[in-house]
């Protein structure tokens, strides 16, 4: 008890201490702060504060009083210090201070009425009191409006369905209008929501766009009623209020249209739309906490159509309204419409105009589609939208559902629009229909074609597309969208020939059908594929156009690239297309791609070919003109110049081949030629070859080079290939321009055709030349050759001196290889066929240059091949002179005595290169017969030993050569002479040589053997320790001791002598002594014991390897 008591006195000093400060605060001018301070003390301790205030002059207390009241009131801004105070505090240290005052009462009364409402009815009667006088203060001013407001207020809050509440209301708003609304927005703004149902209910019966129990009433036959509101003020009120609420929106149309005010009931039902599609935005909670139904929405929508109607213009509007408004609830929408439309025939009106609308809707999709940019794009789709709710709204209207043709319309559009399942359902419920109610039967199975296709039901669409092109009498536009339909299925399955055959018979028929088809009805991702796939295939049904009317009753294979799945004669035939008419129908396929496609240029040019294989020259002209200005492209430039080649207009035609060539590219060539008629690609092939040569005349440039190549590649490209004379001066240019392998293909082109094309040949051998491959261009001057020499031997002639040589050189090469391989073959003399080609070589060689032995040797060597050995020894002759001083032709005079069996003087002749040159003399012998050669032999060994005796032994080494290679190297006595020759003139080498040859050659089975054998290896072993060779060369003589002592020894008498060749094994006897190779050690001495028995230092080694080695072994 004395804690409480303890802060109760806190609570008091503090209070005086806020009221001591407030005073303060007072006495310098801010009495709003002052008050707040005075609030404050009053929470903390009332009766300390009570006590402190009345003891303040009345003065001071009055303007305290004041204001409190201001803030209460909402007439002072609160101020900092009023933060955190409760306005409940303050009206009650107000009522405290001052008894009855109206400030603190109202704020209590509004207070209670914010909360449940309970009291409204004790809250009515006070307000009506204090209004009446019957309490003092009597209030006055804006504080008796304010009560007229509280009053309005609680009688709504007691009974909202009487009327005394809202007339209160637009009572204190008829008298002051700006105050009434701005106290009710600010005072009373949590019950606005209220104010406004309540208004809306007691007004909503007497309109059928808001109550659907009765019919429209016009302002003009409506009584008000006494008790009943005023509709235009209670509306205005409702509107300043809250202007942004759905509910008052609502109710302002149905009063404008019940005054027939339609224009101003449309605008305001359009805003009640408006809030009703903002109202779920967090920021505004009535409104969320409004909302609108579907059933509401949807009568709105229908009544704001019926506004539309009434004022008259706006049908495309109401339209709008009316499909909309069927789309969101359609039964609500159907009672709407008839009680909005059942007068002076609205109904009837309304169902003419929905059509027209939805027609012109239509038709604006349409031309939108048609004018589509991009082909690919779904740009205008949105437009279908309103048609097919307008559609819609026709069938809910209808009893029935809807008749066929409508059904068959939102069929339609509903397809178009990409919906497509629900398409198939209406028109497979009207296909299924009964024989008698079948109309529109080919539009509908088009329709449901193509609700399968996109269904991924491709052989149910074929059917219906099937059905509609056989009907006996089908429907145009119906069969055109079912040849489109059939057309991109064969394309899915890789029938892209017969896709082509449906889009041109469909384009031939209705143009622009087929195009509204492909731009709406394919899906996108095939627009573009399609495009390609007609394009290619026009582009092949043109071709094959061309090759019909360019072959004079040849067959020519087809490129199979160009059609796959080509129909036979009489399937196309069955389409209606010949030959002329596929020109046409390739033109009508040509201007359905442009129109597809407006920005590329390969449709322009198909449709420019198309005309002019209809010889409609002047318009392709044209149309090509008009590109040409646009994009100068090379399809474009070369299809101007043949065109203008075909009118005769021949300075232009060159123009625009040089802008041709200077673009680069000729490659779009080919497609024009295989359309272009044989006479105007003559034209193009001659006026192209003869520029080329009138450049390749006045000029030599590089840059002049490659214009004449351009203009000769345009020529041949014409020709299809078969210009030789033009492939033969590109191949020139070429080979020019440095490019060889390019040239060397245009000569081999040539020659396919043309084997036997000198020119050809012998460009293509000089091209070989210059890229150093032998053989190749051997090869094709010796073809040229068999084909004319005179020609091959001038175009010889025309080369440089170094390229000429080199030729020369290669064909001379080659022609001594063919003879030696012919007389590998066929030993002389050769049959003259053999020998045809070196015939034709020398013969063409002696013409190049008749000064160069050479090539009469070769002809020479030619002739003694064949056996003509006479005629041989006359042109060595005339060429050499009877005693020629040329080592070869001395040996080709030896072949000549040998003939004549003369070996002696053919053995000295054929001597002089039989050292210098082995492989001559091989060649040589080979002309010769086996017998003539033994003979040869036989007195070429015979001459060597005789001049061998004068000491002539190099001439003797070359005779003795003579008679090895004569004989083949068989004779091994031949081959000891040479080996004895040899050594004496120092070339142990080849002795070496020669002496493996004779002990490879030896018998083992020989009684001579032996002794024989024994002498080769004592040679060989001689040349060997003179060539340095030692350990080769003690190997042969340790063999020869063994195999025959005697002989052996005699040799070595007449070779080393015995104490230098026991030394030499002494030495190498000690390597392997001092190696520890003791075994080869012993035989190296023994041998070297048998040649020398007294020699000391191999009898001391001896013993010496014999000690080492003895033990339990003996070495023997």
């Amino acid at each position: 008890m004395q804690k409480k008591e303890m802060d109760a006195l806190q609570q008091g000093l503090g209070a005086v201490e806020l009221c001591r400060q407030g005073d303060k605060i007072f006495w310098t001018g801010d009495v709003g702060r002052a008050a707040a301070l005075y609030t404050r003390a009053f929470g903390s301790h009332a009766g300390s504060t009570m006590a402190h205030m009345r003891s303040l002059d009345k003065s001071y207390l009055d303007q305290v009083v004041s204001g409190l009241e201001a803030w209460l009131d909402g007439h002072e801004v609160e101020h900092k210090s009023m933060e955190g105070l409760n306005k409940g505090l303050a009206a009650v240290f107000l009522s405290t201070l001052c008894p009855n005052n109206v400030s603190a009462s109202l704020y209590k009364m509004e207070s209670v009425l914010l909360g449940t409402g309970q009291g409204s009815d004790e809250i009515f009667a006070r307000c009506s009191a204090l209004l009446e006088g019957k309490r003092t203060p009597h209030p006055e001013g804006p504080m008796r409006l304010i009560l007229e407001l509280t009053q309005a207020l609680a009688c709504l809050l007691s009974d909202p369905s009487n009327h005394k509440g809202p007339r209160l209301y637009l009572r204190a708003f008829l008298g002051n209008r700006s105050e009434t609304v701005r106290l009710v927005k600010g005072r009373q703004v949590e019950h606005v929501p209220r104010i406004v149902k309540a208004f809306f209910e007691q007004m909503s019966h007497k309109f059928s766009i808001l109550h659907a129990g009765c019919k429209l009433e016009r302002t003009s036959n409506c009584i008000q009623k006494p008790d009943e509101l005023s509709p235009l003020e209670s509306v205005e009120f409702l509107v300043a209020i809250s202007p942004e609420s759905i509910l008052v929106r609502e109710l302002q149309a149905a009063v404008l249209f019940s005054l027939s005010k339609f224009e101003e009931s449309a605008e305001t039902l359009s805003l009640a739309l408006m809030l009703a599609e903002s109202s779920d935005t967090k920021s505004n909670l009535h409104l969320a906490a409004e909302g609108m139904a579907p059933e509401r929405k949807a009568s709105l929508l229908v009544a704001r159509a019926a506004a539309y109607f009434s004022t008259g213009g706006r049908a495309k509007e109401a339209c709008s309204d009316l499909g909309e408004g069927f789309a969101v609830h359609p039964a609500t929408a159907r009672l709407q419409f008839q009680r909005l439309f059942s007068e002076s025939g609205a109904g009837v009106a309304a169902h003419v105009q929905l059509r027209q609308q939805a027609e012109r809707g239509l038709s604006g999709f349409r031309e939108t589609v048609l004018v589509r940019p991009d082909l690919r794009t779904s740009e205008g789709l949105e437009l279908l939208d309103p048609v097919i709710a307008q559609l819609r709204a026709l069938c809910h209207l209808e009893p029935d559902g809807g008749g066929r043709e409508l059904r068959v319309r939102l069929a339609d559009c509903l397809l178009l629009r990409g919906e497509f399942r629900e398409a198939l359902s209406i028109s497979s419920q009207l296909a299924a229909a009964a024989p008698t109610q079948q109309s529109y039967q080919n539009t509908v199975q088009v329709l449901r074609g193509f609700a399968r296709l996109l269904c991924e039901d491709h052989k149910g669409a074929l059917e219906d597309f099937q059905a509609v092109i056989e009907h006996n009498a089908p429907h145009p536009s119906s069969c055109v969208r079912a040849l489109c339909g059939r057309g991109l299925l064969r394309m899915m399955a890789g029938s892209h020939y017969l896709t082509g055959l449906d889009y041109v018979t469909a384009s031939r028929l209705q143009h622009q059908d087929t195009a509204l088809t492909v731009r709406c009805l394919v899906p996108w991702n095939y627009r573009g594929l399609l495009c390609t796939v007609l394009l290619e295939q026009g582009r092949a049904m043109l071709e094959e156009v061309g090759e019909q009317s360019n072959s004079s009753g040849s067959s020519t294979d087809q490129d199979p690239q160009l059609s796959n799945h080509q129909p036979s004669t009489q399937t196309k035939e069955s389409y209606g297309i010949n030959k002329e008419g596929m020109a046409v129908g390739v033109h009508a396929l040509a201007v359905l791609l442009m129109e597809l496609q407006p920005g590329v240029d390969a449709a322009q040019i198909l449709a420019a070919d198309a005309m002019y294989k209809q010889d409609r020259i002047e318009e392709a002209y044209r149309l090509l003109l008009c590109m040409e200005h646009s994009s100068p492209r090379s399809p474009v430039l070369v299809r101007l110049a043949l065109l203008q080649l075909h009118r005769g207009f021949l300075y232009d035609a060159n123009q625009l081949l040089k802008k041709l060539i200077h673009c680069g590219d000729t490659s779009c060539l080919r497609p024009l030629l295989s359309v272009a008629a044989l006479k105007d690609k003559a034209l193009l092939e001659k006026h192209c070859h003869n520029a080329s040569k009138r450049i390749l005349d006045s000029q030599q440039e590089e840059s002049a080079i490659r214009e004449a190549v351009a203009y000769l590649s345009i020529a041949i490209m014409a020709s299809g290939g078969e210009a030789v004379d033009s492939l033969l001066e590109r191949a020139r240019c070429y080979a020019l321009l440095g490019q060889r392998k390019t040239a060397i293909f245009d000569f081999t082109a040539i020659l396919k055709e043309h084997p036997d094309h000198v020119q050809a040949l012998c460009g293509r051998g000089f091209t070989y030349l210059m890229l150093n491959q032998q053989k190749e261009s051997t090869q094709d001057i010796l073809a040229a050759l068999q084909v004319d020499t005179e020609k091959v031997t001038r175009s010889i002639l025309s080369l440089k001196d170094k390229a000429r040589k080199l030729i020369c050189e290669w064909l001379q090469q080659h022609c001594r290889d063919s003879l030696s391989t012919v007389l590998s073959t066929s030993p002389a003399p050769c049959r003259e066929e053999c020998l045809r080609e070196a015939f034709l070589t020398s013969g063409a060689l002696m013409k190049t240059d008749c000064r160069d032995p050479r090539w009469h040797l070769l002809y020479i060597d030619t002739l003694l091949a064949q056996g003509e050995v006479k005629a041989a020894g006359v042109h060595l002759r005339q060429v050499f002179g009877k005693e020629p001083r040329d080592a070869a032709a001395q040996a080709r005079w030896g072949v000549v005595e040998s003939w004549q069996q003369k070996y002696r003087l053919a053995a000295k002749c054929l001597s002089v290169v039989s050292e210098k040159e082995p492989v001559v003399l091989d060649f040589l012998l080979a002309l010769m017969q086996t017998q003539q050669r033994r003979r040869l032999a036989q007195a070429a060994s015979q001459e060597a030993s005789s001049v061998s005796e004068n000491g002539q032994w190099e001439r003797a080494l070359a005779l003795l050569t003579v008679a090895v290679q004569a004989m083949g190297g068989t004779k091994l006595q031949h081959l000891r002479q040479r080996a004895a020759c040899l050594a004496h003139l120092g070339l142990h080498e080849r002795a070496v040589s020669d002496l493996d040859q004779i002990i490879r050659s030896h018998s083992p089975d020989s009684s001579e053997e032996p002794a024989v054998l024994a002498e080769d290896l004592c040679r060989r072993g001689r040349s060997l320790l003179l060539c340095s060779r030692d350990e080769l060369a003690l190997h042969d003589f340790s063999q020869a001791l063994e195999l025959y002592p005697e002989q052996a020894l005699l040799c070595v008498d007449a070779g080393p002598g015995r104490p230098r060749l026991a030394e030499v094994f002494l030495r190498f006897a000690l390597q392997h002594y001092g190696e520890q190779q003791l075994d080869k050690a012993w035989y190296l001495i023994e041998s070297g014991l048998k040649v020398d028995s007294s020699h000391t230092e191999l009898r001391r080694l001896r013993a010496r390897v014999k000690r080492e080695v003895s033990g339990p072994c003996n070495v023997h």
